[in-house]
């Protein structure tokens, strides 16, 4: 039947569809209009919030570089800061600019460090192949426990060696007193240029995290004197 809003289709001779007095009639012939693309299905929101889940949980990797904080540095800097301090320690390591010993004083003393020198790698030696002898009684000891004995042994974590057990604690004293007065001064010379070094010791051992930070913050040394420049010029 016709109507007034629709026309009619009607089969043709060659068994398509015809589409009378409509102006789509064209359309429905054409190859491209009957062949049509395929295309993939849209991703349904599910999944896409399902795949951000999975990159969001997805651990990243970041390398960290060492780091001593600014603030620690403070005794350090200003002890290198102070000419008359500095000029001390120069005087203290290297050779004085005007010697008083004569050559005779100059033999004595690369004689006395030649024996010294000798006396030293001897008791390195010694001191190496004792420890050698140690680490293989500790491989033979674990190699002789019963298969349960050294499976729990091999599994269990190392336990720190009790404080009064430890070589500078127990013999501390007993080196001290040995010293003479001089070689007592040398020491505490040694200790104040050890702590001038490295004054943040103790707190690197309570809190080692804090000399940790990742790698893309690290200043280079050479932008660091960059930006310590700019400022005295902005200052000037």
């Amino acid at each position: 039947k016709n109507h007034k809003t629709y026309a009619a289709i009607a089969p043709s001779p060659d068994g398509r569809l015809k589409c009378k007095g409509s102006p789509g009639a064209g359309m429905l012939r054409s190859r491209c209009f009957r062949v049509l693309p395929l295309r993939g299905l849209a991703q349904t929101k599910k999944k896409a919030k399902a795949k951000q889940q999975k990159k969001q949980s997805a651990p990243v990797e970041v390398k960290l570089a060492p780091y001593i904080p600014y603030e620690l540095s403070k005794e350090t800097r200003e002890f290198f800061q102070n000419q008359g301090k500095f000029k001390a320690l120069l005087d203290l390591v290297f050779s004085p600019r005007d010697p008083q010993e004569s050559d005779e004083d100059q033999v004595e003393y690369e004689e006395t460090k030649a024996r010294f020198d000798t006396l030293c790698e001897k008791a390195s030696q010694i001191y190496k192949v004792h420890e050698e002898r140690a680490e293989q009684r500790m491989w033979r000891a674990m190699q002789q426990l019963p298969e349960d004995l050294y499976n729990e042994a091999v599994a269990s974590k190392p336990e720190k060696v009790p404080e009064e057990l430890l070589f500078h604690n127990r013999y501390r004293g007993e080196i001290f007193r040995s010293l003479s007065e001089y070689e007592r001064r040398k020491l505490q010379v040694f200790h104040n240029l050890m702590y001038v070094r490295y004054p943040h010791v103790d707190e690197k051992q309570r809190n080692p995290e804090r000399f940790w930070i990742p790698e893309n913050q690290k200043v280079s040394r050479q932008r660091e004197a960059a930006l310590a420049n700019r400022k005295i010029k902005a200052k000037n």
